[in-house]
């Protein structure tokens, strides 16, 4: 698996001696779950393609794999938290409030607000993205506008990512604003332009793996 790992992050090393000094530093536990990244991300998403066999279709279409390589992506930076995944009905039951009865959907939507910033995967996904060097988060910035001004923080790339696999996962919904090309949408009554390519996702992706582990040691 180790092979497998200095392949996913090559571009994060100048050489296999860096990455083997990299490598060595970490202990036991985090050597087998970066290996565990590595490999994962190499298959599934790095040089992994979602495959049709349709007669009068292309074997891969860009929509269709970039949809699932989002969400392995975020599956993955998911994992990274020593944090177990907690249901929001579960957490109501659990926190230490008096909250029953909810009363409007103000109430519960000031709750759940809470539980995503408590919580929620997305805390965990925006801390990941909160790791890259910033060269590289004014980079992600830029590539998303909104009403044509770029965001203003690196959350919301999270946040827009986020949901973009969120509605594949739970609405059937495909990624069509990761591509080549600069995409133009409309996201909560909002006008967005996108210009993020996967290769420049995956690129981020590496850097804030190896810089994850990094701090980590």
């Amino acid at each position: 698996m180790r092979e497998y790992a200095a392949s996913a992050f090559a571009s994060q090393f100048a050489n296999g001696g860096e990455f083997d000094y990299f490598y060595v530093a970490l202990t036991d536990e985090e050597k087998d779950e970066f290996l565990r990244i590595g490999s994962s991300y190499l298959f599934l998403v790095k040089q992994g393609d979602w495959h049709v066999d349709v007669e009068g279709s292309n074997p891969v279409i860009g929509y269709f794999t970039n949809s699932f390589k989002l969400v392995s992506l975020f599956s993955l930076i998911e994992s990274l938290s020593s944090e177990k995944h907690q249901d929001f009905y579960e957490w109501l039951a659990h926190i230490h409030e008096r909250i029953y009865p909810i009363t409007d959907n103000v109430e519960l939507k000031r709750l759940h607000e809470k539980y995503k910033a408590t919580f929620g995967s997305i805390r965990r996904c925006v801390a990941f993205f909160h790791r890259l060097p910033q060269a590289r988060q004014v980079e992600l910035r830029n590539s998303l506008k909104i009403d044509g001004v770029p965001v203003k923080s690196i959350k919301e790339v999270a946040q827009f990512l986020y949901n973009l696999r969120s509605k594949f996962v739970h609405e059937g919904e495909f990624v069509l604003d990761i591509a080549h090309v600069p995409v133009i949408s409309r996201h909560k009554n909002a006008s967005t332009v996108t210009e993020l390519s996967m290769p420049t996702l995956l690129s981020a992706f590496e850097e804030g793996v190896v810089a994850y582990f990094r701090n980590a040691t």
